[in-house]
């Protein structure tokens, strides 16, 4: 069973799952893994399946929830990008004080729009000494326009520029759905719902300034800062909501990357999107 734990990340207190292998021996401590979701939140979703997974290889496992999303303090309905890259960091700083940790031994595993993040968090911390991004980003500008026809873009260009206003006469963002921001084809959005039938706090709806926060947001000017952390990049192929081709094995080609790799389409099973990523993770050497 998980202990539930918790730490502070810029004074907000974030609800997190410690895991820790079987048959774990006082005076032992092992490598560690930070598990970081993607957009939705995924710490009660596929994050216990994953976290056995790499406690079954030794693996101390950190899930954990941003700042905002689920039961973790924060600003709720709003996505930061440069925000979560400081949870992840503080994360990094809670396993260090965990005895069960050897903190010149700790890596990432990031899916989907947390993929970004990690890449931030292991350029400008040298603590990180592994990373695997799935389905990742590099340019979240480059990659909200990707998903949109010219004409939606410029539509959404309008609504960011007009919340902006409207948060400098009221400091309010407008809220709305999520799908607005990052939209989904027809397989992305029955992940969607399979995603929000297992996992009720699951984010559905945020402020609009969350697009103007990951418009700004471009982790893959950083990747040649990456090095020496190790660093594995998998790409989902067919993906629509993150296309390979876009971004995630892109971002090897910006600095010295040990890995890439790309897995079957097959992102609406529960299971696809974190455990083929995950083997191939645990068998990298």
């Amino acid at each position: 069973m998980p202990i539930s734990s918790s730490f502070f990340s810029d004074g907000l207190r974030l609800a997190a799952d410690l895991h820790l292998p079987d048959r774990l021996a006082t005076g032992e401590p092992r490598a560690a893994i930070v598990l970081c979701h993607g957009s939705g939140g995924l710490r009660r979703f596929w994050f216990p399946e994953c976290a056995a997974f790499f406690n079954a290889a030794g693996y101390v496992v950190l899930a954990f929830v941003y700042r905002g999303t689920g039961d973790s303090e924060g600003p709720p309905l709003r996505l930061d990008p440069q925000g979560q890259v400081a949870d992840i960091r503080h994360a990094v700083s809670f396993l260090a004080t965990r005895p069960e940790v050897d903190p010149e031994r700790i890596g990432l595993y990031c899916i989907s729009y947390g993929s970004g993040n990690t890449v931030y968090a292991a350029a400008v911390d040298t603590r990180i000494k592994a990373i695997t991004c799935v389905v990742g980003y590099g340019d979240g500008e480059r990659w909200l326009k990707a998903l949109r026809r010219e004409w939606e873009w410029v539509e959404f260009e309008k609504r960011i520029a007009a919340d902006q206003r409207q948060r400098a006469l009221t400091v309010h963002s407008e809220l709305i759905e999520t799908s607005e921001v990052l939209v989904r084809d027809l397989k992305a959005e029955e992940h969607e719902r399979e995603a929000r039938a297992h996992n009720p706090d699951r984010n559905v709806q945020v402020t609009i300034d969350t697009g103007e926060a990951i418009i700004a947001f471009k982790p893959g000017t950083l990747v040649d800062r990456i090095a020496p952390c190790g660093s594995l990049f998998i790409g989902v192929a067919e993906d629509t909501l993150v296309p390979t081709a876009g971004d995630a094995l892109a971002l090897c080609q910006g600095g010295r990357t040990q890995g890439a790799s790309t897995v079957p389409a097959g992102r609406t099973s529960r299971g696809s999107l974190w455990r083929q990523p995950a083997e191939n993770s645990r068998s990298w050497p």
